[in-house]
């Protein structure tokens, strides 16, 4: 199971693996764990609690000082793969099923005007250079990254709903639309990385032209 930029097999990997099935550990737990010093666990612990990935709390267990227990955060969860492609897709295939395709599209457009909700929030400018830039600021905010080419051409370099967009070749019409809603421009699609594509490149046509 790979964590992001973490590999199962690194320590900084078999420490949140651990954390994630056991809940919490000790220093003393993570010596054990990875078979190192104290002074090396404590390294690996402080780069993870930098990284916002680690709480601590303190508990007493007998005489002594109380110890330092460790558990992550909710943004470490954020580093384990999620199912929510499969389940994604299985829903839109029940929907598909049960209702037929115009009633799978026309879920997908109301799915599509909430995120141009969202993504209008924060795009703004009086041409369409600016509300192109703010675009990519956002898109790469979350995740995706976008290059911006002259002549207004967005590439997504890598699609957000790959594994949805495999089945349901909907979804990509779904983000044209939404671009639309937000640039305030009409939008078309020119190749996308479902059909074998690099990218997916989406070609903006002022309306003035």
């Amino acid at each position: 199971m790979a964590l992001a930029q973490y590999t199962e097999d690194s320590p900084a990997g078999k420490i949140l693996t651990y954390l994630r099935r056991n809940g919490e550990a000790t220093i003393r737990d993570l010596e054990e764990l990875l078979g190192i010093s104290t002074t090396a666990v404590r390294e690996h612990l402080a780069h993870l609690e930098a990284k916002g990935l680690l709480a601590t709390r303190q508990a007493r267990g007998g005489p002594g000082r109380p110890r330092l227990v460790y558990s992550l955060t909710p943004r470490a969860e954020d580093l384990f793969p999620k199912e929510y492609d499969t389940l994604v897709t299985l829903l839109l295939r029940e929907i598909a099923s049960r209702e037929g395709e115009e009633r799978l599209d026309a879920l997908l457009d109301a799915v599509g005007r909430r995120l141009a909700e969202e993504y209008r929030s924060q795009v703004s400018g009086a041409d369409l250079e600016e509300r192109l830039a703010h675009l990519r600021a956002t898109l790469e905010a979350r995740g995706i990254p976008v290059e911006v080419q002259s002549g207004g051409t967005l590439q997504v370099l890598a699609c957000p709903y790959h594994d949805v967009a495999q089945e349901h070749a909907s979804v990509c019409s779904m983000e044209r639309r939404m671009f639309e809603q937000v640039l305030g421009e009409p939008v078309q699609i020119e190749g996308t990385i479902r059909e074998g594509r690099r990218c997916c490149n989406f070609q903006i046509a002022r309306s003035s032209e």
